[in-house]
């Protein structure tokens, strides 16, 4: 078979001379065949090389993410080891007074009797004492009957207003730590409403009076005598509440006092 040429020509401008170029069809078929294939890697090798700027992109992101994962790792460090110094002091607390880890309330009043309370007031106590109507002389014998103790470990998250309808003190602890009468004296009610829930109220004798409300359980029932520092419940819940705590009050001849100006220092 005779073989077919293509004819490539070139002609200048000036009608200069024309150049002319034989080009057999299959050297045709050739070039034509390697100008697709220089195409198709060209193609090949933008995608290859949009893929690969893409996976940078991706790596200095997750790199990025990675930095500050490990900030925020080290930020959890830092905050777990807190929660452990506050552990750690806490039991440090629970270990001095020898009390929280038993829950029989004979013992727990027994060591707290012993080692936390022993009725001698503080001088802003003193002085309080005296106001009240306490000589001097008298002190030693009245003080057990003056509620002068926190009645629980904790944080006193609301103070006492008057203006705002408070009459008394909230001290924020946690569910189930015990609950202290902070003075000697008889129960004369036990009982659970809608807004104070769980609450004791105890007479002491002297024309003073405590009540301890939004307990979770009572360790005493009504009519019982109880000492300064006796474990009479524990902190709950219950009631019109936002989280455990106790509310505290402290009353004179029905009136409300500041319970924050007997605890003692």
């Amino acid at each position: 078979m005779k073989n077919r040429y293509h004819i490539i020509q070139i002609i200048p401008s000036d009608s200069g001379k024309t150049l002319s170029f034989k080009v057999n069809s299959i050297l045709w078929k050739l070039f034509a065949i390697l100008l697709i294939v220089i195409f198709v890697l060209g193609g090949f090798f933008i995608y290859k090389l949009s893929t690969i700027n893409a996976i940078i992109v991706s790596s200095r992101q997750v790199q990025a993410q990675n930095e500050l994962l490990q900030q925020k790792q080290s930020e959890y460090e830092l905050f777990f080891s807190e929660l452990d110094s506050i552990s750690t002091m806490e039991k440090q607390i629970k270990n001095i007074l020898g009390a929280f880890y038993e829950n029989d309330s004979l013992k727990l009043s027994s060591v707290i009797d012993k080692n936390r309370f022993d009725f001698q007031p503080s001088s802003k106590n003193r002085f309080t004492a005296e106001l009240k109507g306490y000589s001097t002389d008298g002190k030693t014998q009245n003080w057990a009957k003056v509620p002068s103790i926190i009645p629980t470990i904790g944080i006193i998250s609301k103070n006492f207003s008057l203006e705002e309808n408070h009459p008394g003190i909230d001290i924020s602890a946690k569910l189930n730590e015990p609950v202290f009468a902070t003075a000697e004296g008889k129960v004369i009610s036990v009982l659970k409403n809608k807004d104070r829930g769980l609450h004791i109220i105890i007479d002491h004798g002297n024309e003073y009076t405590t009540s301890y409300s939004h307990l979770e359980q009572t360790y005493v029932n009504k009519g019982k005598l109880v000492k300064k520092g006796e474990a009479i419940g524990t902190v709950g819940s219950s009631g019109k509440t936002t989280g455990p705590h106790i509310h505290y009050e402290i009353l004179k001849n029905n009136e409300p006092i500041d319970p924050e100006l007997f605890i003692e220092e």
